[in-house]
């Protein structure tokens, strides 16, 4: 059993000043202020302005499928349209150091990974933890789809002829391919509009991924029922798809009510910049605790694992991670991060 004492963030509206957490057999048992610490049972007191949070929940990265230092990639199956075949969790390098870098300095312990956007399907996306026990918690969670000129590019198609591909292709597999969610990598407002299309089509759960464009048809994507997640963040007009690029959007998809989160899209950004991405969000507009939700216990539902991760209650996996300070502060670094109540420690690979 282990035992920590501290300042306590449970979840975005449940923070304990000072409180006891408990985690046996990977799972949280007890946490609040009248905790009692069996006897024997060495606590962890952390008494210099330090949080007890949960471990971060990264909705949108390619870790393990691109490869810190040798650039190896594997984010795609080269030269094909439809790579439905292709499922994240198989093709993933656990052992490479960018999951332990998003881990022990970005302090993510769980991530939604996808397949890459040069496919117009790429094929099948996963959760999985991302240090530790390297446990896949959903094999197969989401279907991901491309538009845009990653794929007109690739393939020397236009827009009418993927929306025709893609009707063809959810015409013939919708029965199997409507229990995921439909993540859709879109940035201008007429590739929005046809994933929207496409949902209603075949209604799907959608979930728009980037939609950089998202602030100029604010009311269509609003009474759609579709779910975004925005960023990378740290980037900036690489493809004329973007030109339209506006800083406030997750704060505008927030304020016309559609559940969002944001994304760190690594390699795109490195992968710990997500709690540097939480202070980005803040600072255009969303209000810090929504932000801290959004990467947390919002992530874990969109990724459909609430129930394991996302916040620190009795139940879930003993996720945690230890900052020097508020999260909310550029200074703040991860210090110790524990997945399902083991340790992680950085790796031996050099």
């Amino acid at each position: 059993m282990l035992a920590f004492e501290g300042e306590i963030w449970v979840r975005s509206d449940l923070i304990i000043p000072w409180g006891i957490l408990l985690v046996d057999q990977g799972k949280i048992v007890a946490v609040g202020e009248d905790v009692k610490v069996p006897s024997g049972v060495k606590v962890r007191k952390f008494t210099n302005g330090e949080k007890i949070l949960p471990g971060f929940v990264e909705p949108h990265c390619h870790l393990g499928l691109y490869e810190e230092i040798t650039g190896n990639e594997n984010l795609n199956i080269k030269d094909k349209l439809i790579s439905e075949e292709f499922i994240a969790w198989e093709q993933i390098n656990f052992n490479n150091i960018g999951l332990f870098e998003s881990a022990l300095t970005g302090g993510v312990t769980t991530a939604g990974i996808l397949p890459g956007s040069a496919n117009l399907v790429g094929g099948i996306g996963s959760v999985v933890k991302t240090v530790g026990s390297n446990e896949i918690l959903v094999n197969k969670s989401c279907l991901k789809v491309a538009l845009g000129e990653n794929v007109t590019k690739a393939h020397n198609l236009d827009r009418e002829s993927l929306k025709k591909v893609l009707i063809g292709y959810f015409t013939d597999n919708i029965d199997r391919v409507r229990c995921m969610a439909v993540r859709v990598h879109c940035h201008c407002s007429d590739d929005i509009r046809l994933a929207l299309e496409i949902k209603n089509m075949f209604d799907l759960n959608m979930i728009l991924e980037h939609l950089t464009e998202g602030h100029v048809i604010l009311e269509e994507i609003s009474k759609s029922g579709v779910k975004a997640v925005t960023g990378p963040f740290f980037v900036g007009r690489p493809k004329l798809e973007m030109a339209n690029l506006d800083r406030g959007l997750t704060t505008k998809l927030v304020d016309s009510g559609v559940e969002t989160s944001f994304m760190t899209d690594y390699p795109s950004n490195p992968p710990e910049m997500l709690k540097i991405a939480l202070l980005e969000v803040i600072k255009n507009g969303v209000q810090k605790m929504r932000a801290f939700d959004m990467i947390t216990l919002g992530s874990a539902r969109m990724l459909g694992v609430a129930d394991r991760v996302g916040s620190l209650e009795v139940g879930k996996d003993g996720d945690i991670v230890i900052h020097s300070h508020s999260p909310f502060l550029y200074k703040d670094r991860i210090l110790e991060v524990y997945e399902k109540g083991v340790r992680i420690t950085w790796p031996n690979i050099f």
